[in-house]
């Protein structure tokens, strides 16, 4: 696209016309990549803040069974201790 040497131009308005439209379509091409960028940072921006609120939702499970594990850990402690001194008894 760059590398491309410019036409023979007949006459000063066609190359006036020549530089205006590539002027134009350069334009044209800058305006919709900054649009494009515009977009997907906008995208980015939604796609982080879903990430966040996720992992915000995963973190706190995470600590609900944790928090569970811990209770049952304890519930089951106790079982053995409440089976021994019964069996002690027993013998």
């Amino acid at each position: 696209m760059g590398d491309q040497e410019p036409p023979q131009f007949g006459s000063l308005e066609e190359e006036l016309e020549y530089w205006k439209d590539q002027a134009n379509r350069h334009q044209q091409i800058a305006v919709e990549a900054q649009e494009e960028l515009q977009e997907f940072q906008q995208m980015s921006r939604d796609y982080e803040v879903e990430l966040e609120t996720e992992l915000k939702q995963c973190e706190a499970r995470n600590r609900e069974l944790l928090a569970s594990n811990n209770r049952l850990r304890m519930e089951l402690e106790n079982y053995k201790v409440t089976n021994m001194e019964v069996l002690e008894t027993e013998l």
